[in-house]
């Protein structure tokens, strides 16, 4: 099976600095059983048998065709797992610590590119797992259906139901088809150029829009960095049912209400540094899933995007709000499939040779089109563990770009809310005091209500 061209822009993003692996640290707490060996022998037995993980990357040996996905005849799960055991006051920050320090260490390309680490300390009443996974195999929603299938509640075999938009909360449209791959014969030089033309054309329109977004970053911004290649994690928690009341007062959905916490607690953070406020506006590209209910394949991309719009500068908790809920609405009724967000449609419609090309010098050019990525994945509202321990925590760590010192993954789970920060160690060594600043902002939006 063929890499689509969103999944073969992900393998070409790839940088010793910049990796392109997603990531969610998951927390449990510990029953009588809970034992971190246990549990990894248990995650790598699940594994085994998931189709999915299996696969690698095999690259084509024609320059202008996409690499293949195929079975690893060598597979063993074991080799993908790791435990680490934190020797004094493990806790959640002690283990957010060691998954900075693993998430920045690239994947081996010569088997599946996944990973999941186990980490446990004695005198900590919980464990955590870190799972690792490269952007090529799938986005976050296939990701979540990939780790939700290794807990105890889920069948390993077979497919779970698609995913609801992670951004609208509804059913997403069906994904865009690109059908017909030009790869067919790959000897045919003559067929592959004639179709590259094609497609070139096809995306002509969405191209457009996004270059013409373009802009150059605030200056002196601090989510402007030289990826230095070290990492460090941040967590916030909210109540749900706080987001909820707020939500309800003002319409919207979980997801604006959220988008406009993390408005306010740049907005904090930014001043506490001594950054200017005033007018300020940061751009945030927002990925949105294009799965739908009848799409059951676990795997791959599915994406689009928007880009909104995020209003440091407003003083205002109500009004920043109801600026990120006008603009989502306008995203939303504009669609995703030719807007200027729409950069994982167009990725998606270029053949690997352009990719191969084009791709990796794109990549650097992430702070002309937008500040910083932020990611929401809700996860179903049920009661999860893995080997008897109830999953209390969720918090995603998406990539981190080239160039950017910051990106954001959102997820809301049972009655908490939860914001995942991934930032560039030394661009960014202060992102606890932006994680902080959450709770804050939640809070000054959340009085306005009651």
């Amino acid at each position: 099976m063929r890499l689509t061209g969103l999944d073969t822009a992900f393998l070409c993003l790839d940088r010793d600095a910049s990796p392109m692996h997603l990531g969610a640290l998951v927390t449990f707490r510990r029953t009588g059983l809970g034992d971190p060996v246990r549990v990894a022998a248990l995650l790598a037995q699940r594994a085994q048998r998931l189709p999915e993980l299996r696969r690698r990357v095999e690259p084509s040996w024609n320059p202008l065709s996409a690499p293949t996905w195929a079975d690893d005849p060598g597979f063993c799960a074991k080799d993908h797992l790791q435990v680490h055991q934190l020797e004094h006051h493990a806790d959640l920050e002690s283990a957010a610590a060691v998954a900075a320090e693993l998430l920045v260490h690239p994947l081996m390309r010569n088997r599946p590119l996944w990973e999941l680490h186990v980490i446990a300390g004695s005198d900590w009443d919980r464990f955590a797992v870190l799972f690792k996974m490269h952007h090529a195999f799938g986005d976050g929603l296939s990701a979540l259906g990939i780790g939700l299938r290794l807990l105890d509640e889920f069948p390993r075999g077979g497919d779970l139901p698609g995913s609801e938009n992670a951004v609208n909360g509804t059913p997403s449209p069906p994904e865009a088809t690109v059908s017909g791959r030009v790869w067919h014969q790959p000897g045919d030089v003559r067929s592959t150029v004639e179709n590259l033309v094609g497609w070139l054309g096809d995306a002509a329109g969405t191209a457009v829009a996004v270059l013409r977004s373009a802009r150059l970053p605030t200056p002196g911004s601090p989510l402007v960095a030289w990826s230095s290649g070290r990492r460090a994690l941040a967590m916030a928690s909210l109540s749900l049912r706080q987001v909820r009341r707020i939500r309800r007062a003002y319409g919207g959905t979980v997801n604006d209400v959220l988008l406009s916490v993390v408005t306010g607690a740049l907005r904090d953070w930014l001043m506490a540094r001594g950054n200017e406020v005033e007018g300020l506006t940061l751009r945030a590209f927002i990925p949105v899933s294009r799965r739908s209910r009848a799409v059951q394949r676990i795997g791959g991309n599915r994406l689009s995007g928007y880009l909104c719009e995020l209003p440091v500068g407003e003083p205002s908790p109500t009004e920043r709000l109801l600026q990120i809920q006008r603009t989502m609405a306008q995203n939303k009724a504009a669609g995703t499939s030719r807007g200027p967000g729409a950069i994982p449609e167009l990725a998606d419609r270029l053949p690997a040779a352009v990719h191969r090309i084009a791709t990796p010098m794109a990549g650097q050019g992430a702070p002309l089109l937008f500040d910083l990525m932020l990611t929401s994945v809700p996860v179903p509202n049920i009661s999860l563990t893995c080997d008897g321990a109830e999953l209390v925590e969720i918090f995603p760590m998406p990539p981190l770009l080239a160039g950017q010192a910051l990106v954001i993954g959102l997820s809301w789970y049972r009655d908490r809310a939860y914001v995942g920060l991934h930032a560039d160690r030394d661009g960014l060594p202060d992102v606890k005091k932006l994680a902080e600043a959450v709770e804050p902002a939640a809070y000054a939006l959340a009085t306005l209500v009651e």
